[in-house]
Order: structure tokens, then sequence, then C-alpha cells
């Protein structure tokens, strides 16, 4: 987890530069997060081995503690991570078990000699 006395931002802060005003030993502003990598093998044709990194974030002040966020990257140190409110979240993994089941119940698909571009 960062220092929370750490002033730097996640890619999702929309909050005006300068914005936190920690006090080590009081109330301030701060970001939290917990985070995890999960390396993915290479497949050939498609990609190279990447990571993707899951994280949660939130944001926290000395009177409102926001919601979580849960971000996406490519990669261990990704700037440009994706947030996702906790209801977005919850829909993208509905739909990603939804394209699975679908991928999964589906004909193979076998090329016809009509198919052929040769």
């Amino acid at each position: 987890m960062p220092d929370p006395a750490s002033r730097s931002c996640p890619s999702w802060c929309e909050q005006p530069a300068g914005h936190l005003h920690v006090e080590p030993a009081g109330p301030g502003d701060y970001h939290v997060s917990e985070f995890t990598v999960i390396d993915l093998p290479g497949i050939p044709g498609v990609r190279d081995q990447t990571a993707i990194q899951v994280a949660i974030e939130q944001y926290v002040t000395a009177t409102t503690t926001y919601q979580p966020m849960i971000s996406l990257g490519a990669g261990e140190e990704d700037p440009d991570s994706e947030a996702f409110t906790l209801a977005e979240a919850d829909t993208l993994a509905a739909t990603l078990t939804r394209a699975v089941a679908a991928a999964r119940n589906a004909q193979p698909h076998q090329p016809s000699k009509d198919d052929d571009c040769a």
C-alpha cells in the first residue's frame, strides 16, 4: 500500500493539483490503495507476455470518505489505468462472465470451401 502521506495522486483523481494536505498525526487528505498484478502469458500472434494490474483505491479527507474505485491497467505501473466505480466494475465483471459463457457454448465455425479467399 502506498504511503498515505504521499502527495502524488492516482490517475483517476479529479481533484486539483496540490490538494493533498496530509498531517502525519492528524486529519488530512490522502489516497489509499491495495493492488495485485496478474501475469498473462504470451499468445503467439495475439499478444506478448503482459501483466494486468487490478487496484482498489479510495480518496479520504478529514470530513469525507469517498466510494472506492477499482482500476485496471496494463503492466505493473500503468499511468493510464482505467478507474471504475463498484457498480461499473460489477457490470464489467458480469459482461465478461457472459462473454466467456457465450464463447464456451458457441459451436466452432468450420470454414467451407465458399469461405476461401484464395
